[in-house]
């Protein structure tokens, strides 16, 4: 059986106070995993707000696939009726571009927003980078334009705020125009995954991974009544305290993950040492980037790079990856490619048939002297 596919939104329609029909829109994940594709969330966006007097867009990520955050950010423009546009925790990079096409962006007090250049994982020869990078500086201008809109700042402004990654409280966001309103504050909660995004960023503020650390507050406890008192008993011996290892972090095992891939060179594997160690513990995930170190020089060197981050994320070990490197290379390998210089018995028939110097030039001699006799 085909597995459900998770969404990475929420899209319901209902009637508010006032009578009016609105359809919500609540992204609480990164945009654009699990399968679930923009194409997908625009058809739905449009069965659903088509009957709706208005449209509230309610963003708690850390972003995402950046063309899927302009296909919304696009349908959401589209849409007719009144936009909100409600930041419920962060609205980082992609996410802030969904953001944008609010009419109105509301942001509680403890909110905050991150704009960012978009990055991407690229390989292939020259000219396939640059067009890479060409793609790249394309995406930039759509997501200046995008912000320009809203805010009214200059573009090379909006610019040198993307290359800083610049994050924004509320009051810092409406001061700039990314904002319009802010509201009494909430309490911060984000997924696992997007909590291995904001550990990726590089100026991620230190209090904001905290605040999504820290475990929810427990309710105060009821009172209860007194018992009558009963007649003393003998206390029991005490029994030896138990000791209870708490469960581990994902938030912090996710920073230590992204961390220990950027110190050993390999930040674009950390999403797959993340999938490999399961986020089991710090020693597991050290384990698995060790690992993945082997990987990469193997697959440097036969030039399938490409393979690196599927290998580590399966689990495999250094022995197996070579095996599977050599069926690779030995099924595409049809021409016999070397580095070796080949043999004299292996030279082809056309360098043995083809015209010889020493005897054309001594041809030649000959042919003079005759003419002077």
């Amino acid at each position: 059986m085909k597995a459900k596919q998770r969404k990475w939104y929420d899209l319901k329609a209902a009637r508010n106070a006032a009578g009016k029909t609105v359809a919500e829109l609540r992204i609480y994940d990164d945009i654009g995993f699990w399968g679930t594709t923009a194409k997908a969330f625009v058809n739905e966006l449009d069965a659903v707000a088509k009957d709706a007097d208005e449209v509230l867009v309610a963003v708690n990520s850390g972003g995402g696939d950046v063309f899927d955050g302009f296909a919304i950010y696009n349908a959401l423009r589209r849409y007719s009726g009144k936009v909100t546009a409600r930041v419920d925790g962060i609205a980082a990079s992609a996410a802030s571009l969904v953001a944008m096409a609010g009419d109105t962006i509301v942001m509680p007090e403890n909110a905050m927003m991150m704009i960012h250049n978009a990055w991407t994982i690229a390989a292939g020869d020259a000219a396939a980078l640059r067009k890479t990078a060409e793609l790249l500086d394309k995406t930039r201008d759509g997501i200046v334009a995008a912000y320009r809109n809203k805010c009214g700042l200059a573009d090379d402004e909006i610019v040198a705020m993307m290359d800083a990654e610049t994050w924004m409280t509320a009051s810092e966001a409406k001061e700039r125009g990314f904002a319009d309103q802010i509201e009494a504050p909430v309490k911060l909660q984000a997924s696992v995954r997007t909590g291995e995004l904001l550990a990726r960023f590089e100026h991620t503020p230190e209090a904001l991974l905290k605040a999504l650390e820290a475990p929810p507050a427990e309710p105060p406890k009821a009172a209860v009544p007194a018992a009558p008192a009963a007649p003393a008993i003998p206390a029991a011996p005490a029994a030896a305290p138990v000791a209870t290892t708490p469960p581990p972090d994902p938030g912090a095992l996710a920073q230590h993950a992204f961390a220990a891939c950027r110190a050993a060179g390999l930040p674009q594997l950390a999403e797959a040492v993340v999938s490999s160690s399961a986020l089991a513990s710090n020693e597991a995930i050290d384990a698995v980037v060790a690992r993945a170190k082997d990987i990469a020089g193997l697959c440097t060197a036969a030039h399938l790079p490409e393979l690196t981050a599927q290998f580590v994320a399966d689990g495999l070990n250094a022995e197996q990856v070579r095996a599977r490197l050599y069926d690779r290379v030995m099924a595409a390998s049809t021409t016999g490619l070397s580095n070796r210089q080949p043999h004299a018995s292996q030279e082809p028939n056309e360098r043995k048939t083809g015209p010889h110097g020493p005897s054309i030039y001594s041809a030649r001699r000959k042919k003079t002297s005759s003419a002077l006799a």
